[in-house]
C-alpha cells in the first residue's frame, strides 16, 4: 500500500530546537543564585540575599526512560508504565511518587511507542519495530505481566504505527503512513483495515465497542467513526481545525466525560464536550509541555508524555500543573551556566556533551541540544547566548567554538585554533557584540560576533602588563572586563574597550579564594566568585574588590568543586505566547520537513 512515513527521527532535532524559538514567559520571581557543582553534576540553588542553600535546581536522573514514546496506567496495580523510545525499554513507576521500579520490565526493544493495557492489566500492548534484514518493520507487541515475556503479534514493513487501543479481543492500530486504522486480533495474526483515507492518524480512543475517536494529526482535527453492520463509517468531526490544536496526538476521556486532546505541535491540551462539541483550553501552552504525545487520566490527574522535555507531567482537572512526577534520564549539569533571553537557564554538560535549557522558574527541562562539540569524548566547557538567542559552546578538545541556531542545528563558529586559540574556556559577549574567549594559552581572544572571524588578542600572555594569567571565567561589567585567573587565585580587571590592564581587582587568595573559575556580579553590585578547591562561593565588594564573606560556605548543600555560577531573574509572564521571526522560519522549515518526510515511500 502507499505509505508516508512520519517517524520522529528526522524531525526530532527540529522539534527540540523549535521549542526554544517559541518565546513563552514565566511567572515573575526573585533572583536566585545558581551554582554548577562539577563533581556531583548538579546545579544548586542558593538564596540570593544570604547565600543559604535552597534546593537542588537541577538533579540528574541516572535510571529510567529516555524520550517517553507512550504511557499507560495499569488497571491491576496502578503503576505508571513508560515506553523509553531512545533506550529501547519499558519502565514502571509509582504513579503517585514517580519512583522508578528498577530494573525495567522490558529491554532490548526497538523504538517502543504508544502503550495500551487490557482490562485485566495482565497484558501490555505496545507499538515498536522489529528487525527485518537491513531495515525494520512496524510491529504490534505484547508484554505479559508479571513475567515480562514479549511476543510479536503482527508486523508490517510498509506501515508506520502511531496509535493503539484495546477493545475485548481486538486491537485497533493507526497507521500514519497508510492513513488508516487497522483491526488485529489480540492473539495475533493478520489485520483488517476498518478506516481509510485519513491524514496521518495518531491516537485512538474507543468510547464503546462501536464508537471510535481518531486524532487525525495531519488535518488538525479529531473525528468519530461508528460501527454498523461490521464496518466503520464516518459519523462526525469532534474537534475542528478551527479549534487551533496543531498536530492532535493523544486522546483520553476525563472524569467529567469531556475529551482531552494533546497538541503535538501546539504544546497544549484541549478539552472537548462530546455532546455540544464545544472546545476550550485545558492545559495552556507554556505549562511545561514540549511536544506532548500520549495522554491518560489516572483518577483526577491528567498524565502527559512530554517528549522533548523527557518527562511525564501531571495536571489537575482544571489543567493546572501539579508537577513532573516521572523524569527521564538527564545529563549531569557539570560545566558552564548562562541565561537565555526568555529567563531560562542554559547549562553545559561536559559528561554528556550537550547543553540543556531549564525552565527558569520551575527547573524542568525545556530542550536539549545534543552533540555540543560534535565528536565523541569532547567536553563542552562554557556556554553563552547572543542577542538573537543563538547558543555558543566552547569545546576545549577541538580548540574551537560551536553555535546552535534557534532550531537547534549546530555549526562551527570559531574554527579549530583560530587566532591561536587553544582549549577554549570561558565565553562572554562584549559591549561591541563580539565574542571573547578565555584560552588555555593564557590569553583572552576576540572574535567577530557575526562571522566568528578572528579580530585580535584582547589580553595577551603578559596580562597586558599586569602579569601572566590563567583565564577561566569572563564577565563584562561597568565598562570593564573581569577575568577569573585560576592561578594565581585572582580576578583581574581590564578596560572593556581597549583591553588595557586596570588592576588586580581581587588579590591572590583574598578571603581564601582558591581555584577561581566562574564569576558574576550580583543584584547588589558585588562580585561573586566560585572557589573550586574549598567548595565555596566568595563575595567581594563590587567597587573595591575587597573580601566581604564566604557567601556560600564550604560544601553547603553538597557543593563539590563549584564550576560556574549565575544570578537568574526569571522574566514576567507574557499574556500571549509570541513566535519570534527566527521561530517563524523554524516553523516553516519544520512543516516543510514534515511534508517531505510524509511523502517518502517505503519499500514494501
Amino acid at each position: 500500500m502507499p505509505c508516508r512515513s512520519v517517524r520522529s527521527g528526522p524531525t526530532l532535532p527540529i522539534l527540540l530546537g523549535l521549542i526554544g524559538a517559541l518565546s513563552f514567559g514565566v511567572p515573575p520571581a526573585n533572583a536566585k543564585l545558581l551554582v554548577s557543582s562539577e563533581s556531583s553534576g548538579r546545579v544548586l540553588e542558593y538564596d540570593a540575599d544570604n547565600g543559604s542553600f535552597v534546593a537542588a535546581f537541577v538533579e540528574p536522573v541516572a535510571a529510567g526512560f529516555a524520550l517517553p514514546g507512550g504511557i499507560a496506567v495499569s488497571p491491576s496495580d496502578g503503576r505508571l508504565y513508560v515506553a523509553s523510545t531512545a533506550s529501547g525499554e519499558i519502565w514502571s513507576y509509582d504513579a503517585t511518587t514517580g519512583l522508578a521500579m528498577a530494573p525495567p520490565v522490558a529491554t532490548g526493544l526497538l523504538a517502543p511507542g504508544p502503550l495500551a493495557f487490557d482490562a485485566a492489566g495482565t497484558s501490555l500492548y505496545f507499538l515498536a519495530d522489529v528487525p527485518n534484514g537491513p531495515g525494520s518493520d512496524a510491529a504490534i507487541r505484547r508484554l505479559a505481566l508479571p513475567g515480562g515475556a514479549v511476543t510479536t503479534l503482527a508486523s508490517d514493513a510498509a506501515a508506520s504505527f502511531s496509535g493503539i487501543a484495546v477493545a475485548g479481543g481486538d486491537l485497533y492500530v493507526s497507521d500514519s503512513a497508510g492513513g488508516e486504522v487497522v483491526r488485529y486480533p489480540v492473539a495475533g495474526g493478520s489485520g483488517t483495515t476498518v478506516v481509510s483515507g485519513l491524514a496521518s492518524p495518531a491516537g485512538i480512543l474507543l468510547l464503546s465497542p462501536t464508537e471510535m475517536l481518531i486524532a487525525e494529526s495531519g488535518a488538525d482535527r479529531v473525528v468519530e467513526y461508528h460501527e454498523s453492520g461490521g464496518s466503520f463509517g464516518f459519523d462526525r468531526e469532534v474537534l475542528a481545525p478551527s479549534a487551533g490544536v496543531d498536530g492532535p496526538y493523544g486522546l483520553a476521556l476525563a472524569p467529567d466525560g469531556r475529551l482531552s486532546v494533546s497538541g503535538g505541535f501546539s504544546n497544549d491540551v484541549t478539552a472537548v464536550d462530546l455532546t455540544t462539541l464545544v472546545a476550550g483550553p485545558l492545559v495552556a501552552p507554556g505549562n511545561g509541555l514540549a511536544v506532548p504525545g500520549q495522554i491518560v487520566w489516572n483518577g483526577n490527574s491528567l498524565l502527559v508524555a512530554s517528549r522533548s522535555s523527557n518527562s511525564v507531567n501531571y495536571f489537575d482537572p482544571n489543567g493546572a500543573a501539579t508537577g513532573v512526577v516521572a523524569l527521564g534520564l538527564t545529563a549531569p549539569a557539570d560545566a558552564g551556566l548562562t541565561a537565555a533571553a526568555n529567563g531560562n537557564l542554559l547549562a553545559a554538560s561536559a559528561a554528556a556533551n550537550n547543553v540543556v535549557e531549564y525552565d527558569g522558574a520551575a527547573g524542568g527541562i525545556v530542550r536539549s541540544l545534543p552533540n555540543a562539540c560534535t565528536i565523541s569524548f569532547t567536553q563542552p566547557f562554557d556556554v553563552a547566548v547572543d542577542a538573537a538567542g543563538d547558543v555558543y559552546v566552547s569545546c576545549p578538545p577541538t580548540d574551537g567554538i560551536r553555535r546552535f541556531d534557534a532550531i537547534g542545528i549546530s555549526v562551527p563558529f570559531v574554527g579549530a585554533g583560530s587566532g591561536g586559540l587553544g582549549s577554549p574556556r570561558g565565553l562572554a559577549f562584549g559591549p561591541n557584540g563580539n565574542l571573547f574567549v578565555a584560552s588555555l594559552t593564557g590569553e583572552v581572544l576576540e572574535y567577530d560576533g557575526t562571522t566568528g572571524g578572528f579580530v585580535g588578542v584582547f589580553v595577551d600572555t603578559s596580562g597586558n602588563g599586569g602579569g601572566p594569567i590563567d583565564p577561566y571565567g569572563l564577565v563584562f561589567h561597568a565598562g570593564s572586563l573581569f577575568v577569573a585567573s585560576f592561578y594565581p587565585d585572582e580576578v583581574r580587571e581590564f578596560d572593556a574597550t581597549t583591553g588595557a590592564f586596570v588592576q588586580t581587582f581581587v588579590t591572590s587568595g583574598a578571603g581564601g579564594l582558591s581555584g577561581p573559575r566562574g564569576l558574576a556580579f550580583g543584584p547588589d553590585g558585588d562580585l561573586y566568585v566560585t572557589s573550586q578547591n574549598d567548595d565555596s562561593v566568595k563575595r567581594y565588594d563590587g567597587a573595591s574588590g575587597s573580601f566581604v564573606e564566604s557567601f556560600v560556605p564550604s560544601a553547603s548543600g553538597g557543593l563539590d568543586a563549584p564550576f560556574d555560577l549565575h544570578f537568574l531573574s526569571p522574566l514576567a509572564a507574557q499574556p500571549v505566547p509570541s513566535l519570534s521571526p527566527t521561530g517563524r522560519a523554524a516553523l516553516a522549515l519544520l512543516l516543510l520537513l514534515i511534508a517531505v518526510t510524509r511523502s517518502r515511500r517505503r519499500a514494501p
